[in-house]
């Protein structure tokens, strides 16, 4: 099962005016603003419905949102339509991303961990560096699966309409296949499982960590600028 599906059952991440969305705003909204003190060019990579491009942009940002998904783009075409927003969403794939070398000041990267497994993820990594302009900053934001795992095995995690009725990992719990149950239906999502430590060793290939918190147990906020 793919993303999309996963995206659509929660309004957290396709709804940009529900109450779960705009509490992953109000979360975060505090900790952007600290961490980019100058207005500039914004990538929000791996953008979604665009409800963070939306918040930059009324901040004052220039903002362009890529995804690869052309369903979670035409949704955020929609939202941007209502808004009268002038952000630029692309389709665009987070390891070749078309763009210029030193083309933002900001890159964004929120909860996109989970789409990559290590190899992929270090040429995200190295690609973000790259349209990064010296002095740039890369903001992170991620959740510890690896540390949450022993939670949803318990089977303690419930959502609003979902509730997790399965986990299953592989051998060196690399990847886990979560299963989704609701009173009408089911669906299977798999996860590459990041943990802190590992991102940490991947992003030092490429950047400098200026910043590392946690927004709440299992969940980071962490800025980097590039090596150049």
């Amino acid at each position: 099962m793919s993303f999309e599906k996963y995206y659509e059952a929660f309004r957290a991440y396709s709804d940009i005016y529900s109450d779960e969305y705009r509490r992953r705003i109000e979360t975060l909204e505090p900790l952007l603003m600290k961490h980019m003190p100058s207005r500039g060019k914004v990538l929000d990579l791996a953008c979604g419905a665009g409800g963070f491009s939306f918040l930059l942009e009324d901040l004052g940002f220039q903002v362009i949102g890529l995804d690869s998904s052309e369903a979670m783009l035409e949704r955020a075409r929609k939202f941007a339509a209502d808004k009268g927003s002038k952000v630029e969403f692309v389709k665009g794939n987070a390891k070749e991303l078309p763009f210029e070398n030193n083309s933002f000041d900001y890159v964004l990267f929120i909860e996109g961990l989970v789409h990559f497994e290590p190899r992929e993820l270090n040429q995200v990594f190295k690609e973000v560096a790259r349209v990064l302009k010296p002095g740039g900053r890369f903001i992170l934001q991620f959740t510890d699966l690896r540390e949450l795992l022993p939670v949803l095995i318990n089977g303690t995690v419930v959502g609003a309409e979902y509730w997790i009725s399965r986990v299953l990992t592989d051998e060196e719990e690399k990847t886990v296949l979560i299963e989704f149950q609701s009173e009408k239906e089911s669906f299977r999502v798999r996860f590459n499982v990041w943990g802190k430590t590992a991102v940490e060793m991947l992003a030092k290939l490429y950047f400098g960590q200026i910043h590392s918190e946690n927004i709440n147990e299992h969940t980071y906020f962490q800025v980097y600028v590039p090596k150049k």
